[in-house]
Order: structure tokens, then C-alpha cells, then sequence
């Protein structure tokens, strides 16, 4: 039943994130991992336009992202090199397989880790919760993320602790580390945990944690600067800059030491806002019958990670429950709920608890589905009600057809600036930039240059912006820019919305006339607090 399980999310996460790429869903994130990877096949891992355009100086100084900017100054990654083969071999749906088949394996490890302490029925329900947690299915099927490999290498690790394998324990704690700049704090909290719940084994427990805190130390502070001075100028401070008011750079170290001197702001971030803070921790324990918020275990494993989440802030809320940093939280919610049925298995005879139980996993189920992590259902479930919003399965694959068509009049390696959602179907190239926020980049020389083709889906951004104020902000940044250009590209091709120009090219017959209607066309109101959206 285990297998069954995990073969159907495997066939399900990879038909939606199939899906995605097929439709056009899949957006920015997913194009620059195919870009930084793509590059790799060439020689130049990691370089990506696309992460130069959330660089510091591009995001704050003006600049034009620039060719050669490498993303390990943003996200320290090395692990991802180990996937740059099978991009340049399965191309766009490489990285859907990677991370469907990455997440669909560490439920198998959970639950051989939980076989090694548990009854049969109880290890398997600890497998089936995995694969209707929330916060597993909606990361799953949102946009590729470095994280998905965390989950395997974490359950692996722990599977190794408990049958003592010297190779099982080695090859995930070296690995663990490197899959991000702030992993090494999970196998600092499985040091942690090892060395108060086995005592006898505290040199190997304080190995875990000097590899992955210093390496995290080392990482922020010293190779990252190497690449870019992103993290420190850009990312810490978004993240954690209320510990460094007034700075304009900060380095791990440094927020850790302002932070730790003011406890009256720890506390308010740990705290606030409450209500958010109690439905993340709901939501996480809600397919586990809420046993990690009761689990030492479970606080021992995950604290640490989940302390980073409370006190950071930022655009993307890191207490959503469906994005990419519950995979930091999710291997010491589930590992610690394993230890502590294994001194309460008595518990799991009651029916009545193994009704609810499996109430509290359809449940979760339910939430996943109606929640349309990243969109991911839209074509059943609508964007918003009101105003509504909402593309049938047809109407999704017809867009995504006529875009098609229309991208395929850029040729394969020409300089190129796109909106978000035509962004990975054109990534593998080296040049590649955000449209309308860009139309030139410089060159590895530093020269400024103007890109080659423009595609921008304003028609998708026409749909939206009725209900998305982010949609309806990047539709009028596009129409000015299509103003400043003038006459300067040529309009190749105008179809389903989705404009194709060219730099000095001609105009297709009627193409010039498409597009001012195009543009013509009005949005609605922009959306009041009142809107309802999914």
C-alpha cells in the first residue's frame, strides 16, 4: 500500500507538473534553474541573466543585468550541478522529474525509517501522511526548487543513525550542506537531537553540527562574497534587516550577533503576527494528527530551521505553508513524530484514533486541492471568484498552443527579454532577461546592449490584472515600455496576446494594427481588499 501510495503522487506530481510546463503555468523561478543548469552545459555553471535581474545592483542601483553573473552570490547550490546532464538530456521537463521523483523517494526513506522502530500499520500511515501533507504536495507541484533534494538526504541520514551504516551516514551528512547556504542548520538540529537522545554518541553528534554550522558560516560569509555581494547587500537585509536597522549590508554573522542583543525584537518577530504563526503550525501538523506540536522530537529536529522561518520576513512569506522552505521544516516534523509513536504505539490501537486520523489526512488533502498551490489547478479550480478569473483546461492549452507558435520565431540563441510565464520555455539561452523591468543587458565585456526579440503575453496579464495587483502593475509597466520603444522593434507577430517583437525587424502584415488594439484594451478596476482570490 506504502508503494501504491507513492507511486500514485509520483504519477499525479508529475502529470500537474507536466501540466505546467505544457501550459505555460510554470514561471520565473523555474526559467532561471533551467537557465543556470542549461549554462553548465557550455561550460558555465550557474551563470544565469535571469538571477543577474534580482541582483542588488540591478533590483536597487539600475544597472542591466549582466552575462557571466553567477547565482551561487544569491543561493549557494553546488548540489544542483549534479542535474546539469540530465537537463541538457530531457531539457524542460528535467527538473519536474528531479523534484516529483526527489519527494516521492523520501516518503519511501521515512518509511523504511519508520519500519526500523514502528509496527507495519503504523509505519504506513506515517508514509500515507507524508504523501497528504500540505506541505509536501504543494511545494511538489509548484516551481523547481534546490530544496526538494533536502527531504531524502535528511530521512536518509537519520535511516543511516538508526542501523548504524558508516556509507549511509557519510554521503547524506556531506551532502546535506551543500544543497543550499542555509541547510546546514537541519543537520546542525540532527546533531542536536542526537546528542541529548544518545548520549554515548556525542563525538559524531558534535561532527554533524561543526560540518553544517561552520559550513554555513563559511559559506555566507567567505565564498559567497567570491560570486556577488548579494546575499549581504540584498537578501539579509529583506530577510533580516529589522535586527540591522540603518545598514546597508549585513553578513550572517553579523545579523546573528545584533540579533541576539536585542531579545525585546527576537521576541516580537517569534511572536508576530500570532495568528499566521498558529495556522502555519496547524497546517503542518494537521496530516500527522498535530502529534509534532506535542513531540520533542519533533521541536528538537526542526527547531532550528523553523526559529529561521518565525524570525524572518520578506516578500515571499516564509510561513506559507505550500512554498519551498517548508522542505526545511518538514524532515524533523516527521522523523520526530516516528520517535514519539514509538513510545505511545499503544495509542494508534484505539479506532477511534485511527478514524481521525485519518480524517486529519483527507483533510490536508482537501486543503492542497483547494488551495491551487502555484496555480497549479487552474484549470478546475478558479484564480478568483470575485472578480472571476478562471481558464478552462481547453482555453489553458489553446493560449499555451498560439504562444508556442509565436515563440518559435526567436531563434534559439538570440538575446531575448520575456514576461514571467514565457520566461523557462525560452531560458536555454544565454541571454534571457525579465520584460518589462528589462530590454538590455550587458555582455561579459560590460557592454550595454539592447536585446534581439521581445515576447510578452499581455493578454495573460489583461486576464489577471482585473484581480492581481501584481499583474495589473506589471500590464502598465509594459505598456509604457511598449511606448518607449516606438517603432525601434519591429511587431512580428501578435496571437491569443501573446506579442513577438523584433529590433529592427519589419512589421508582419496587419501586426502593428493587432497590437494597438491589443493595447487598447482596458482593464477593469484595480481589485479593493474586499476581492476574493484563491
Amino acid at each position: 500500500m506504502v508503494i501504491a501510495a507513492a507511486l500514485a503522487f509520483g504519477l499525479i506530481g508529475l502529470v500537474i507538473q507536466l501540466w505546467r510546463i505544457a501550459s505555460l503555468t510554470a514561471s520565473y523561478d523555474q526559467g532561471i534553474f533551467v537557465q543556470a543548469l542549461w549554462n553548465g552545459l557550455a561550460g558555465h555553471p550557474f551563470e544565469s541573466t535571469l538571477s543577474s535581474q534580482l541582483s542588488d545592483v540591478v533590483v536597487n542601483g539600475g544597472s542591466a543585468p549582466q552575462v557571466g553573473y553567477h547565482r551561487l552570490g544569491q543561493h549557494f547550490t553546488p548540489l544542483l550541478a549534479l542535474w546539469i546532464p540530465l537537463v541538457g538530456l530531457l531539457g524542460p521537463v528535467a527538473l519536474p522529474l528531479v523534484q516529483v521523483g526527489l519527494v516521492t523517494a523520501a516518503g519511501l526513506a521515512l518509511h523504511q525509517l519508520a519500519a526500523q522502530r514502528l509496527a507495519p500499520a503504523l509505519a504506513a500511515r506515517i508514509a500515507f501522511s507524508f504523501y497528504g501533507a500540505n506541505a509536501i504536495i504543494g511545494p511538489t507541484w509548484g516551481n523547481f526548487t534546490d530544496l526538494c533534494q533536502l527531504p531524502l538526504l535528511a530521512f536518509l541520514l537519520l535511516l543511516g543513525l538508526e542501523r548504524r551504516r558508516f556509507v549511509l551516514v557519510l554521503i547524506p551528512a556531506l551532502l546535506m550542506p551543500l544543497v543550499r547556504e542555509d541547510t546546514g542548520v537541519v543537520l546542525v538540529g540532527i546533531g542536536i537531537w542526537l546528542a541529548l537522545r544518545q548520549p554515548r554518541r556525542w563525538p559524531l553528534a558534535l561532527l554533524l553540527m561543526g560540518w553544517g554550522g561552520g559550513w554555513v558560516l563559511l559559506v555566507t560569509n567567505q565564498l559567497m562574497p567570491l560570486f556577488s555581494d548579494d546575499n549581504a547587500r540584498r537578501f539579509m537585509l529583506e530577510n533580516f534587516g529589522q535586527y540591522v536597522p540603518g545598514s546597508q549590508r549585513a553578513s550572517s554573522l553579523e545579523v546573528l550577533r545584533q540579533a541576539l542583543g536585542q531579545p525585546a525584537v527576537l521576541m516580537r518577530e517569534l511572536l508576530d503576527p500570532p495568528d499566521q504563526t498558529l495556522r502555519y503550525l496547524l497546517g503542518q501538523g494537521l496530516p500527522l494528527l498535530f502529534v509534532p506540536l506535542i513531540a520533542a522530537d519533533s521541536w528538537l529536529l526542526m527547531g532550528l530551521p523553523l526559529l529561521g522561518l518565525l524570525l524572518a520576513q520578506g516578500s515571499n512569506n516564509p510561513l506559507s505553508i505550500t512554498i519551498r522552505y517548508t522542505f526545511l521544516v518538514v524532515p524533523g516534523l516527521f522523523a520526530g513524530t516516528v520517535f514519539w509513536w514509538q513510545r505511545h504505539g499503544g495509542v494508534f490501537a484505539s479506532k477511534g484514533v485511527r478514524g481521525f486520523w485519518t480524517g486529519a489526512v483527507l483533510l490536508s488533502l482537501l486543503f492542497s486541492l483547494t488551495s491551487n498551490p502555484h496555480r497549479s489547478l487552474s484549470f478546475l479550480i478558479p484564480d478568483s471568484v470575485n472578480p472571476w478569473v478562471h481558464r478552462s483546461l481547453v482555453e489553458q492549452w489553446q493560449h499555451a498552443r498560439a504562444a508556442r507558435s509565436a515563440l518559435a520565431l526567436i531563434p534559439p540563441r538570440s538575446p531575448t527579454a520575456a514576461t514571467t510565464h514565457l520566461v523557462h520555455p525560452l531560458a536555454r539561452r544565454p541571454v534571457l532577461v525579465r520584460f518589462p523591468q528589462s530590454v538590455t543587458y550587458q555582455d561579459r565585456q560590460g557592454q550595454l546592449r539592447s536585446v534581439d526579440w521581445i515576447a510578452a503575453d499581455v493578454g495573460r496579464l489583461q486576464r489577471y490584472g482585473v484581480a492581481f495587483n501584481e499583474d495589473r502593475d506589471t500590464l502598465e509597466s509594459s505598456l509604457k515600455r511598449f511606448q518607449e520603444l516606438g517603432d525601434s522593434y519591429g511587431v512580428r507577430r501578435v496571437v491569443d496576446g501573446v506579442v513577438i517583437l523584433e529590433r529592427g525587424g519589419q512589421d508582419a502584415p496587419g501586426a502593428r494594427l493587432a497590437l494597438e488594439n491589443l493595447l487598447k484594451a482596458s482593464p477593469q478596476a484595480a481589485p479593493t481588499d474586499q476581492t476574493q482570490r484563491r
